[in-house]
């Protein structure tokens, strides 16, 4: 059922309380298929043939009875809240394929099926995300891609790996995970969705443009799919702050100066001050003018070293022969999440470079912008995926949200738009690319989360299900620690989680003056910067949006 709220007769409040309670973080589309339970045991999935596969296990696990194994830097793993039968398997789509997978099946079944996507080079099972499909009632998938590790050293050598990587693990994970949940359930999954951040945005949109029928719906967080020129930009970004043999220029100390300096310039640019920049395309901030002056204390300014090595990072990487953009530098606003990307060797793009040129032994300090670029993209098997070409992805009624926060800066926000812009030019305009593809910007959001808890997945479920194209999508602010609104005019009382509206690109959610901005009514979708084309000049409350 779609809900259309007029402004006529009632109050913006009213109107923003009744759409926030239809979409709070973890609301679901009414599902259009009645909950299955299995019709067979889970292990006689064990002796299931698949083409170019082997079964490898084939076990219940009661709800609690697994913990996913440690790894990464993120919380310590829980228990699976959800019983569910556990499938793993080896595919072997070439002669040096070995790609591990897992689909996890639930006692009962919402009839529908996910896949879940990976990080960096990608190489472990994505147990957190399976986790959060499987409680939703999803039959989930995952792979390792082809190999284990977080380097990209495994494929040298090794082509059919790297297509592995690439693109076809994934889609030979989806077809037998399709495969193993018709024969668990005893019907095929009623939809096929994706979801994914980072090399996992990539990933989705790769299915895309290769295996247009293989899922229904896509969220493709933050996409690295401009790979080539994306490491490119970081290993640029890697040069400027750690001169090869020398220590590191930027240290966080001046990450937090530069953060306290964009923030002070850029953050009431938009008429509110929340921490926040709405839009840093907006933002002409300069380094340099963080350089002490006589009488200031090394702790609040920069040496001009250190400003010239931050205006390097914020800048555009272009070709020096043409002038042409390879790929947007940082945005203003990202500074505090430098640190992993600048302070260390970044391998992921070194290896990027070694494995297409086949050169274990390449030293990144040594690219030419003008000619490397162009070479490894003339190596490249499949790692790009920037075709903008997606008709046969709309033409069988697949629905993308895609989304970026505007404070990443392991992948610059205005690759998305590049991308999508290119997408739309490709449909005729933007207005025919959202027919089937929205793009969301996320102010404040660094790499895949922070600042905003955001339910893409229950609004990409409206859409294909139900036809609610999202205009704006809800999202639930994370305040930072000792967080307090600012005293604007006029404010209100603000809620323990402020929310606000994400407006599908081009449009941008404008403060209207009034109110704290930590409720939705206090906010329009207006048409964003830099002429941008015109989208739904819409408050919050007459947007569409779908209700459960």
């Amino acid at each position: 059922m779609t809900l259309r709220l007029a402004l006529m007769g009632v109050s913006g409040v009213a109107l923003a309380a009744a759409a926030t309670a239809m979409l709070q973080p973890g609301a679901q589309a009414q599902s259009l298929v009645t909950p299955r339970t299995a019709v067979v045991d889970c292990a006689a999935l064990a002796s299931r043939a698949l083409p170019n596969a082997r079964i490898t296990s084939a076990q219940a696990v009661a709800a609690g009875g697994f913990t996913p194994p440690a790894g990464g830097q993120g919380p310590a793993p829980r228990p699976v809240a959800t019983a569910f039968c556990r499938v793993a398997a080896t595919l072997t789509p070439s002669a040096d394929s070995d790609i591990k997978s897992e689909v996890w099946l639930p006692q009962v079944w919402n009839g529908k099926f996910m896949m879940v996507g990976n990080g960096g080079w990608s190489g472990s099972i994505s147990y957190p995300a399976m986790a959060e499909a499987l409680g939703r009632g999803y039959a989930v998938a995952s792979t390792d891609t082809g190999h284990e590790g977080t380097r990209g050293t495994f494929a040298l050598g090794h082509p059919e790996k790297l297509t592995d990587f690439a693109h076809r693990a994934v889609h030979e994970t989806t077809v037998k995970g399709k495969a193993l949940a018709a024969a668990f359930y005893g019907m095929n999954p009623r939809f096929s969705y994706w979801n994914g951040c980072s090399s996992g945005g990539k990933q989705g949109l790769k299915e895309v443009q290769m295996y247009p029928g293989d899922f229904d719906g896509v969220v493709a967080g933050a996409p690295a799919n401009n790979w080539i020129r994306l490491q490119t930009q970081s290993l640029a970004a890697n040069i400027a702050n750690l001169p090869k043999g020398g220590a590191a220029v930027l240290a966080p100390a001046q990450f937090a100066i530069l953060n306290k300096g964009v923030i002070a310039q850029c953050d009431a640019a938009d008429g509110l001050k929340d921490s926040q920049i709405l839009d840093p395309r907006t933002c002409d901030f300069k380094a340099a003018s963080l350089i002490c002056k006589a009488g200031q204390s090394p702790a609040e300014c920069l040496t001009p070293a250190q400003a010239d090595a931050a205006d390097r990072i914020y800048a555009p990487v272009k070709n020096p022969r043409t002038g042409a953009l390879i790929y947007p530098g940082m945005p203003p606003g990202s500074e505090l999440t430098w640190g992993p990307v600048i302070s260390r060797p970044w391998e992921t793009g070194a290896d990027t470079y070694r494995v297409l040129f086949n050169k274990p032994d390449w030293d990144f300090y040594g690219i030419d912008l003008a000619r490397d670029v162009e070479a490894a993209e003339a190596a490249d098997v499949g790692l790009l995926a920037t075709d903008p070409d997606l008709s046969a992805f709309k033409a069988r009624g697949g629905k993308i949200i895609q989304y970026h926060g505007w404070a990443d800066p392991f992948i610059p926000t205005e690759n998305s738009i590049n991308y999508y812009e290119s997408v739309a030019a490709r449909q005729g305009g933007v207005g025919a690319a959202q027919s089937f593809h929205r793009l969301f910007l996320v102010p404040g959001m660094g790499h895949c989360n922070g600042a905003y808890m955001v339910d893409w997945i229950g609004a990409l479920e409206r859409w294909v299900e139900g036809g609610v194209a999202p205009d704006l999508i809800l999202a639930k602010r994370i305040p930072p620690p000792g967080f307090t609104p600012a005293p604007n005019a006029q404010v209100v009382q603000a809620p323990a989680y402020g929310e606000r509206p994400i407006c599908a690109y081009p449009a941008i959610s404008r403060w209207r003056g009034v109110g704290s901005g930590e409720e939705p009514v206090n906010y329009t979708c207006q048409s964003g910067p830099r002429g941008a084309r015109p989208a739904h000049a819409v408050t919050p409350a007459g947007a569409r949006i779908a209700s459960r």
